[in-house]
């Protein structure tokens, strides 16, 4: 496979979203560099119960083993908005992409929380694993993720389980509060993902599914490329490895 390089000759890892192991498969014949985010919430869409301990840690193996010794960056589950759960009780809300969701949602069920992080941490078998929390807009959010984490590896450790060597903790940069605040909670992250379909609609107001203010969906808007230029530069200072996913970035 070649190396995926810009026209002014810069190198760029181009790792693949996925849903499925076979999907990493996939991803790694086409040349994909890694998994850059697999999305763990298919496995509770799909699901008429939340998945058991047992599943969730098969399906991560599958995954991890899928791509070898290719990087592997799980996303903690991201439901709500328009995911649904039908065993989950969610609110009825008017504007779901502001609500109750993602990150929200499973620092309120813990015990959701808890469960995935046990199950992947589990799946690493002492192996170097990355984890990434979703929509994080303040430190104190992920604080509280970090701290589910720390809980869950006391668990583990007292059961004589290996936890990953090393564990990398990562966010997603979703919302514009999190990008113009970086310098201040940058420090606690290992890795920075920008989720640029959320980060435009955020930024825009503009809710992408909506036919009648689509049109105004712009990846290439000043203030979008302001927030991803600073947010790259930002991490490069720092020495923090920052990728940029969604649809803007599989766009040519």
């Amino acid at each position: 496979s070649k190396l995926a390089r810009t026209k002014d000759g810069i190198a760029v890892e181009l790792m693949a979203n996925i849903e499925l192991p076979s999907d990493a498969r996939d991803a790694l014949e086409a040349g994909a560099d890694g998994i850059g985010l697999f999305r763990t919430e298919f496995q509770f869409l799909v699901s008429a119960t939340l998945p058991a301990r047992e599943r969730q840690t098969r399906l991560y193996k599958d995954v991890l083993e899928a791509a070898g010794n290719k990087p592997v960056i799980f996303r903690t589950v991201d439901i709500g908005g328009d995911k649904v759960l039908p065993y989950l009780r969610q609110p009825k809300e008017e504007n779901p992409a502001l609500g109750w969701r993602s990150i929200r949602m499973a620092l309120d069920r813990p015990a959701l929380l808890r469960l995935q992080l046990r199950a992947l941490m589990m799946a690493s078998e002492g192996q170097p694993m990355k984890i990434m929390f979703p929509m994080i807009a303040d430190v104190e959010e992920y604080k509280r993720a970090v701290e589910v984490v720390e809980l869950e590896k006391q668990h583990l450790l007292k059961r004589g389980h290996k936890l990953p060597t090393p564990l990398k903790l990562g966010a997603m940069i979703e919302i514009p509060a999190a990008a113009l605040s970086l310098q201040l909670f940058l420090k606690y992250f290992d890795f920075l993902s920008i989720g640029t379909n959320d980060l435009i609609q955020y930024t825009l107001a503009i809710d992408r599914a909506d036919e009648s203010v689509a049109h105004l969906y712009d990846p290439l808007h000043p203030a979008v490329l302001r927030l991803v230029a600073d947010t790259i530069a930002e991490c490069r200072a720092q020495g923090k490895d920052v990728s940029v996913c969604g649809e803007m970035a599989g766009d040519v």
